[in-house]
């Protein structure tokens, strides 16, 4: 019998699947990430081997794994063709093209004993909603949109209300026009709920898919880094270089960029002048591939070991390998070295309001 397992990148609001046929010992990955550490986990504790890697298509927001798999356990990265069919043990995936988010986007039906039971959907439908169809520039955001339209009504109305659908994308995603968080839900449910699939003429459908908010700025180079293949890094996580302010004062000076970790509030109570507040408690590579160019060296600072770690892991997904390591022993060694820091007053919302208030 098949099992699915999501691996999650909440930070991405994205989710990737491992597929397994664990009496035959077999399984295989759709829409990887780079860091492979937990598909390897996973195959170990299930003890499978994984066979092949997919993608349901180029991706914009983040660096594809599927080479990674390739160099770490050799699994296949062939395409698998608009109509081709594979077979993993008992189960067959057949992969259907369902184009709108991308040209080439492909979903895969699942079947097993000759009935289809689960849709890895990609961004084709989404929990309640679709993946945005603009990544491509405006010139083929409308023909995408009406691709997505024939998608949800023509190329999927054949298929059973009961199968379980996987998105890729989920709510949080920039990649998304909106919906909700998880990885799991039903055709039935959203042909029910779903608003893109409730909307079925086209000038309503367009207004609803093409009114989206704007995406980070690292997406425009993202789909020419997947084409070319990024640098492999390993099954593990690279280390993290220590700096001493020495270092980092130098590398400032030279062009690179700091960003402290922190929250908020603990950045506006010092930092190293000049750098970059992005949070661990947000989206850190979000904000960094819409702020920082790739390629800029990148030196985080403040928070804890862990918090660079996973910092250091976020930028690693998106393709951004230039980091140059990470602040050794924070602001107390940045004031120690006889370096001033900046601070920012802040202020509480009564107090803001009344401010306002009192200006008019």
């Amino acid at each position: 019998m098949y099992t699915v397992e999501a691996i999650g990148a909440p930070e991405l609001g994205n989710a990737s699947f491992v597929v397994a046929d664990a009496d035959r010992g077999v399984g295989l990955v759709i829409d990887p990430l780079r860091d492979i550490e937990r598909y390897l986990h996973l195959a170990s504790d299930l003890n499978i081997k994984l066979t092949h890697a997919l993608d349901t298509h180029l991706h914009n927001d983040f660096v594809s794994g599927r080479r990674e798999l390739e160099a770490e356990v050799g699994a296949d990265i062939g395409e698998l063709e608009s109509g081709a069919e594979m077979t993993l043990g008992d189960i067959t995936l057949r992969a259907i093209h369902t184009p709108g988010h991308t040209p080439d986007h492909k979903s895969y039906l699942l079947s097993e004993g000759g009935r289809p039971r689960a849709l890895f959907s990609g961004g084709a439908v989404m929990l309640g909603a679709i993946a945005r169809t603009d990544l491509f520039g405006p010139h083929l955001a409308v023909h995408l949109a009406l691709e997505a339209l024939s998608t949800l009504q023509v190329r999927l109305r054949g298929l059973p209300d009961e199968i379980r659908v996987f998105p890729t994308h989920g709510g949080g995603s920039f990649c998304g026009t909106g919906g909700r968080s998880g990885h799991e839900t039903t055709l039935g449910h959203e042909r029910k709920t779903n608003p893109f699939f409730q909307t079925t003429e086209v000038m309503p459908f367009l207004s609803r898919v093409l009114n989206q908010h704007r995406y980070p700025t690292y997406y425009r180079d993202m789909s020419a880094v997947n084409r070319g293949g990024a640098p492999l890094i390993g099954p593990t996580l690279p280390k993290l270089t220590r700096l001493t302010p020495d270092e980092v004062a130098r590398m400032m000076d030279e062009g690179a960029a700091v960003v402290d970790v922190r929250v908020g509030r603990d950045y506006d109570g010092g930092h190293i002048p000049g750098s970059y507040s992005i949070g661990i408690d947000g989206p850190v590579s979000a904000w960094v591939g819409w702020l920082i160019a790739r390629g800029r060296p990148i030196i985080l600072a403040g928070g804890t070991d862990a918090h660079h770690a996973t910092a250091h892991r976020q930028l690693l997904r998106i393709g951004f390998d230039g980091i140059a390591g990470a602040l050794d022993g924070g602001m107390d060694a940045w004031r120690s070295s006889g370096r001033e820091l900046s601070t920012f007053e802040t202020v509480d919302v009564e107090d803001m309001a009344q401010w306002v208030l009192s200006a008019e």
